[in-house]
């Protein structure tokens, strides 16, 4: 069993320093399957039989003995696909992300890192050409939406 241990932490340790730039989430399958977003991932340990992955949000136990396999993965696939591309608050074109609502606003990458944070007002016109071309997610209150860049 010590040899399995030693064994998942030597994996896991090379992989996360060579691949994880290259990924986005880690994906485990046990029991069903978890996509743990790659940036969120403060530490994985390995202490009485199991694998702890600590995130921002919380601990992952999963007991060793059900891990079927454990990888890093491009995408979750329940993640964006679902979400619109427009809302009746926000709407994305020609480059500008027009704003009908009070609140904070919120812009995140593909992989989850937040690239714009503002508060906004009613009416506001957000320039969004300093972004990268690519998937971004857009939160504002309730409304989520996606937009290509």
């Amino acid at each position: 069993m010590k040899m399995k241990h030693l064994l998942l932490t030597i994996l896991m340790m090379a992989s996360t320093t060579s691949w994880a730039d290259n990924y986005n989430y880690l994906t485990v399958s046990s029991t069903g399957e978890n996509y743990i977003s790659l940036p969120t991932i403060q530490k994985i340990t390995f202490a009485d039989g199991n694998c702890i992955v600590t995130t921002t949000t919380g601990d992952y136990t999963y007991p060793l003995k059900e891990i079927k396999k454990m990888y890093f993965s491009v995408e979750d696939p329940d993640a964006i696909e679902a979400l619109p591309q427009e809302a009746e608050n926000l709407q994305f074109k020609n480059g500008m992300l027009k704003v009908e609502g009070d609140g904070m606003l919120r812009i995140y990458s593909a992989n989850g890192a937040l690239v714009q944070l503002a508060n906004v007002k009613k009416g506001a016109n957000i320039n969004l050409s300093n972004l990268k071309s690519g998937l971004y997610i857009v939160n504002m209150g309730d409304k989520t939406i996606k937009l290509t860049k």
